[in-house]
């Protein structure tokens, strides 16, 4: 059967004006659409953008504010003199080094202990720095034996434990790395130490003790895990005095001994 297309048009006028209406409609809508989207895109990146730059630019300032509050509040802590802890601080590195130098003289242990206690007011016959600390440093650095090893103050951390009155508190952890070796055994050693200072900065007392060789090991891998940078601070010793009124100053290992003054 042939069908005559001018008259399938004319019977079918209506259809095929509605089919091609909605055809051309839904591809305008579906260009309308397309250029929408892409214009929101767009303008949703350069949004995003601009965010991540205001973002950052805020981070910025924040840590900014943050470090220089942190300064002001370091000078400004009530009743902490910052000046006398650098001073006192100063004080306790030369006499932790008078202590551990002892490592490499030639004095034996009752020579040292005669030296120190004419030395220090703080320290007397009863001091347990003198009956105890003194004869085990030694013993394990090689030195009551004749022939010690020679350490330097690897890293040396002091913080303010406590303020009662005039007097200050203290605690600190040095690490002593071995200079001149006097056996295959020598290995940096931790000295932890409190002492107390009056108001003209004169010490009042002290206590040290050696470090365990497990207590040892354990601040010795905590070190390697905060970076590998002890090896070139052995040449240049750090010492850091922090004015804070922290009661239990870090780190505290459970010592083997505990000596005092």
């Amino acid at each position: 059967m042939t069908v005559d297309v001018k008259h399938w048009l004319r019977d079918h006028a209506g259809k095929v004006l509605v089919c091609g209406t909605g055809a051309l409609l839904a591809l305008s809508v579906f260009s309308l659409g397309t250029s929408l989207l892409a214009g929101e895109s767009d303008e949703a990146e350069r949004q995003a953008a601009r965010l991540i730059v205001k973002l950052e630019n805020d981070l910025a300032a924040a840590q900014d504010a943050l470090e220089n509050r942190h300064e002001a509040l370091l000078t400004a802590l009530p009743g902490v003199d910052t000046e006398r802890v650098r001073h006192d601080a100063a004080t306790g590195r030369s006499i932790l080094l008078s202590l551990t130098d002892s490592s490499a003289s030639s004095r034996d242990v009752k020579q040292t202990q005669v030296l120190l206690d004419a030395r220090y007011e703080f320290l007397d016959n009863g001091s347990r720095v003198l009956t105890e600390f003194i004869p085990e440093w030694m013993t394990a650095t090689g030195s009551s034996r004749g022939v010690g090893t020679v350490y330097t103050p690897a890293q040396l951390d002091i913080d303010v434990s406590g303020i009662h009155g005039q007097d200050y508190s203290y605690a600190g952890v040095t690490r002593m790395d071995p200079v001149a070796v006097s056996g295959p055994d020598s290995a940096s050693e931790y000295v932890v130490f409190t002492y107390r200072t009056a108001q003209d900065g004169t010490v009042t007392s002290l206590d040290a003790y050696r470090a365990s060789d497990k207590t040892r090991d354990l601040l010795a891998a905590a070190g390697e895990e905060h970076g590998a940078a002890a090896t070139g601070r052995a040449a240049t010793p750090t010492t850091t005095a922090t004015a804070t009124r922290a009661p239990t100053p870090t780190p505290t290992p459970a010592p083997t001994r505990s000596t005092g003054g």
